[in-house]
């Protein structure tokens, strides 16, 4: 295979490329849901071995005498910086080389991680290997949503990305249930390695199974060269319903970052046990599927009337889990607490539309890459700094507030940061018809 072109060259100058849902499917529509399936595992594990030590931050805080600002560093910024850092280096070999050899790689690396991150001793050893956890799952978002996007005909794209949007769900449920029952019976430690060896034998499964689809397979007419680097991210940064949607989903996902320490709020404010905690977090994972496809489906109903819709939906959703969360951390008892928790994943979710727009809104040859950038963002602004600024907000509260002060330092973000990510998505709507015309305009 040809080295990849310098990153500086120019986008080649084309007509440009039309997605059609009549070519026959590459391989068999069944086997474009196998890989679907297989994918998706791939990213509940990713989702599972991210957040489970979330459940796991007031156990490891006690062993490790580490204090609030300390954990939020070790669970978000150690992460962010590193996932930042490697994500669009990997999405940028991820457009050029086989994306199934990448991701199996990648899972394997980050399996291994998450079983040394059992056996830190202290706040240095701890950072570290949570630093290459974030290594290894830099690698398999951008090449799995790029292929994705290669197995799967527009029409159907947005419930394909709700499947693999399902991986959050899924991830976040079972990471609860197992770090709730797993570090009440074998400590945090045990409940590292219970979720690190699975995701060894799930790589396995990964490399015999899944074939590469040809970049690009659903469009007609010529096929674009690959842009370098520098000049996709001057392109995509270029349209204005990217840049939205791109920094509503960052100040959404510092929110959901901040809302690591939803563990700490359960067990300091309403003294629920590690496994009820568990059980509470899993069960409103699972049900946000039903949030998730809510979401992929009246999404796919409006576009067709008007695209607009894919980026006007998303302030409307976040309105209604706003008014929610706000209400949950203030909570006036712990039946309040549940049915708060419980309700609030039949509301439609953002995470499906965002996916499937950002692919929209890409060139084929940049869609590894344009997933990067989101995700590096995301994750650098979002987890970097969201959960160090609960733990720090927390702290500065403690002396007026005492253990109610997470309570207090989540609402506040809450509040701030759903309200900002609105105004984003709103302005996404105003020119997204216009951009996708640029898109497919790009000569």
């Amino acid at each position: 295979m040809s080295a990849p072109p310098d990153a500086a060259a120019p986008i080649a100058l084309v007509t440009p490329p039309v997605e059609t849902p009549e070519r026959p499917w590459e391989f068999s529509q069944r086997y474009a849901y196998v890989a679907l399936a297989v994918l998706l595992g791939v990213g509940t594990f990713n989702i599972i071995d991210r957040t489970v030590v979330n459940l796991l931050l007031v156990p490891i805080g006690h062993d490790l005498a580490l204090s609030d600002s300390k954990l939020g560093l070790f669970a978000g910024t150690a992460f962010g910086i590193f996932y930042a850092l490697a994500q669009i280096p990997i999405a940028r070999i991820a457009d050029r080389r086989p994306r199934a050899q990448i991701i199996s790689l990648a899972l394997t690396f980050w399996s291994a991680m998450t079983l040394l991150q059992s056996s830190a001793v202290g706040f240095v050893t701890l950072a570290l290997t949570r630093a290459g956890v974030a290594i290894g799952e830099a690698g398999s978002g951008p090449a799995s949503m790029s292929m994705v996007a290669d197995l799967f005909p527009v029409q159907r794209r947005t419930r394909a990305f709700a499947i693999l949007a399902a991986q959050a769900p899924f991830g976040v449920a079972i990471g609860a249930l197992v770090a709730g029952w797993a570090r009440e019976i074998f400590g945090w430690r045990g409940a590292l390695m219970f979720v690190g060896v699975p995701g060894l034998l799930l790589a396995v499964v990964v490399w015999r199974v899944l074939r590469e689809p040809t970049r690009g397979y659903w469009q007609t007419g010529p096929t674009e060269t690959p842009a370098g680097l520098f000049e996709s991210i001057r392109f995509l940064m270029g349209l204005p319903a990217f840049r939205n949607t791109l920094l509503g989903y960052t100040v959404a996902v510092t929110v959901a970052g901040a809302q690591s320490f939803d563990p700490v709020y359960l067990e300091r404010v309403w003294e629920f046990a590690p496994a009820q905690v568990g059980s509470l977090i899993g069960a409103a994972g699972l049900l946000s599927i039903v949030g998730y496809y809510l979401g992929a489906w009246l999404c796919d109903r409006m576009v067709v009337r008007d695209a607009a819709w894919a980026l006007r939906l998303p302030p409307i959703f976040i309105l209604f889990h706003l008014a929610i969360a706000t209400t949950y951390y203030l909570a006036p008892n712990r039946a309040t607490v549940i049915t708060l928790l419980l309700s609030a994943p039949f509301f439609p979710a953002i995470l499906p539309i965002v996916l499937a727009t950002v692919q929209t809104l890409s060139p084929a040859t940049m869609r590894a890459r344009a997933t990067a950038l989101v995700l590096t963002t995301s994750t650098l602004v979002g987890i970097g700094c969201g959960a160090p600024l609960a733990g720090v907000l927390s702290d500065a509260l403690a002396p007026k507030y005492g253990h109610q002060s997470i309570r207090y330092a989540l609402l506040a973000i809450v509040v701030t940061g759903l309200t900002w990510t609105m105004v984003h998505f709103w302005l996404g709507s105003r020119t997204l018809v216009r951009d996708l015309a640029t898109r497919e305009a790009r000569k």
